[in-house]
């Protein structure tokens, strides 16, 4: 006889292992789905940013202990085991082609004191962590099946996978990342706004010199069609992940990245680079699901989220429906009341607080200007912005410092002054029109 259970989690990333922790703690019978051979690889282009340990996110400040091994959410009143390394960083410089920039932290001064932007960590060790505590709590794992498709029967959930297996389960949180399989098949897609498929290649590299030693690096490229790339220290010494991404799949990622590490403002940096490795990651640009809730089915994280929860979303969003579901089976409510706790919350501290839009932005400035006037434009910002690393607040913070010297822009370059001013006037849809044809929407389709 197929085992029942009470909680299926299709997805074994950090929201997914989590909710199979905090529902194996809770004394649930729990089964984890993942398709990777072995979980805690990781095999796709991640920055592995903690966001954020400067201020606010999902109303959490991350802390890590590094003396007990732990990473601490206060503000939820829950730690996770980390036997990882982490490496701070201390300034987050956004980088014309030619070198103007833009500088949230003064590297010098919170280097020496110890204030960090935020800090890098090492997912593989995370995972291997979560995925050890929820064995711990009798988890049962089962790897690699990929989930094609799930059926409400008989006040059930019954999950197939395309290698032929079926999973039973009462409730089904789905955490299968920015495409998500469940997302698409339960057409949860269908009300979301497309900008466009992000496409990133990303290079682990060692003996990378940047400008400073421990830092984030955003920097637009000169290239056609628009690119940028982001750099972000490892945990290792002496390593970097270095990303170049496009909203134009098919573009040339390689021959950008050898132009921009081999000649140019940036080429002394990568002098002594080499590669190690290669990781890749394509997904699309979308909003957020509203209400992340079907026939017994929570959404999270990534399968939810615009562009993706970061580390900190995904762990909350994983903890908080684990916790939904155990209170509903508690209640005998299997049903959307049952999980108001998880859609309660959903509601008041994403779609309420954060607007999709400020996150789509950031990829809006080389689709309104050229990378001359990117340059220009990062140029007439001279003073150093607060030290702070979040997707939402920091495009208000440079948006703040770029009206400021829009009276200089006005003067100077009134073709920029307009475009700029026009910025937030263009609906997104039109502002994205070529990434959207270009792009390949697979997920919006049932």
């Amino acid at each position: 006889m197929t085992k029942e259970y009470d909680l299926i989690i299709v997805g074994a990333g950090p929201a997914g292992l989590m909710a199979a922790k905090t529902a194996g703690e809770n004394g649930l019978n729990v089964a984890v789905i993942e398709r990777k051979d072995i979980i805690s690889d990781i095999n796709r282009a991640c920055s592995m940013m903690v966001v954020t340990l400067t201020g606010k996110y999902l109303e959490e400040r991350v802390q890590i202990n590094t003396r007990d091994k732990k990473l601490c959410f206060p503000g939820y009143g829950f730690t996770i085991n980390y036997d990882g390394s982490h490496q701070d960083f201390y300034t987050w410089s956004i980088y014309s082609y030619k070198g103007n920039k833009i500088q949230l932290g003064n590297y010098e001064e919170n280097s020496r004191t110890g204030k960090r932007v935020s800090a890098v960590y090492n997912k593989e060790a995370l995972l291997k962590g979560l995925l050890a505590d929820a064995s711990a709590h009798n988890v049962d794992v089962f790897n690699p099946y990929n989930v094609v498709r799930t059926v409400k029967e008989d006040g059930k959930v019954r999950v197939l996978t395309r290698e032929g297996r079926s999973f039973k389960g009462t409730f089904v949180i789905a955490a299968d990342g920015r495409s998500s399989r469940i997302a698409q098949t339960l057409g949860f897609n269908r009300d979301r706004a497309y900008f466009g498929t992000a496409v990133t290649m990303g290079y682990e590299m060692e003996g990378v010199e940047p400008a400073e030693q421990y830092a984030l690096f955003q920097i637009f490229l000169n290239e056609n069609p628009s690119k940028r790339i982001w750099m972000t220290p490892r945990t290792a010494k002496d390593t970097y992940f270095v990303m170049t991404t496009s909203l134009a799949p098919g573009s040339d990622h390689e021959g950008a990245f050898e132009r921009f590490s081999k000649k140019g403002f940036f080429a002394p940096w990568f002098k002594r680079a080499e590669i190690k490795r290669k990781l890749t990651s394509v997904g699309n640009m979308l909003s957020h699901i509203v209400d992340p809730y079907k026939d017994q089915i929570l959404l999270v994280s990534d399968a939810v989220w615009c562009q993706e929860a970061e580390m900190t979303g995904a762990i909350i969003s994983g903890w908080k429906a684990a916790n939904s579901v155990v209170y509903a089976l508690i209640e005998g409510k299997i049903s959307r009341e049952g999980d108001s706790h998880y859609l309660n919350w959903w509601n008041e501290e994403v779609i309420q607080q954060y607007d999709y839009r400020d996150m789509v932005r950031n990829a809006i400035l080389p689709l309104r200007l050229t990378a001359d006037e990117i340059d220009f434009v990062l140029g007439s910002v001279t003073k150093t912005l607060p030290s702070i690393l979040d997707p939402y607040e920091t495009p208000k913070l440079v948006g703040g410092a770029l009206a400021e010297v829009m009276p200089t822009i006005a003067k100077q370059r009134p073709t920029i002054f307009k475009k700029l001013s026009q910025m937030k006037e263009v609906p997104l849809q039109s502002v994205f029109g070529t990434p959207i044809r270009g792009g390949f929407p697979m997920s919006m389709r049932t």
